[in-house]
């Protein structure tokens, strides 16, 4: 996924502002793709490699890379809350669609997003015994379900404070 792309602006009929207009499959304030950065994450999580190997498999700058799967890190728990919440309400059967446990947090989220893509995607859930209409990936499941600030830092928000007040 190389390709380039030069997005649209559009101007704001009230303030006069232009604005980025950017299609669902990318991720705010990235410039890559969103299925460029999924693929980082993947290396990662499921097959253990630093951020280095990634960014020269990917052909990208080692400190980009190591960005994206710091955010990724720091967001896990709360991408494991929001999509295990989303898996539950999406079917009954929702522990056949649950992940394994796994050794990381990130590992943890990843299973949580495919297995959210499984639920979206898998039509018997749905009363219909046909194979899934659509297949769709963990990445486009997600920006769709959370919105374009997915793969940011800033689309998150910080950890509940379930500690006492102090006295």
């Amino acid at each position: 996924m190389n390709r380039r792309f030069i997005p649209r602006r559009g101007r704001c009929c009230s303030c006069g502002a232009t604005h980025i207009l950017l299609p669902a499959e990318f991720a705010c304030r990235r410039a890559d793709h969103a299925e460029v950065i999924a693929d980082a994450v993947e290396l990662s999580a499921a097959a253990g490699l630093g951020h280095r190997k990634i960014a020269a498999r990917l052909d990208r700058p080692q400190s980009t890379v190591r960005d994206w799967l710091r955010d990724f890190r720091a967001n896990a728990p709360a991408i494991v809350a929001a999509f295990a919440a989303r898996v539950h309400r999406g079917t009954a059967e929702a522990l056949g669609y649950w992940p394994s446990p796994s050794p990381t947090a990130a590992a943890h989220a990843l299973g949580m997003l495919i297995a959210h893509a499984r639920v979206l995607t898998d039509a018997h859930h749905h009363g219909v015994s046909a194979a899934p209409v659509v297949m769709m990936t963990w990445h486009v499941a997600a920006l769709l379900a959370h919105g374009p600030w997915f793969f940011s830092r800033v689309g998150w928000p910080d950890a509940c404070n379930t500690s006492p007040p102090c006295r």
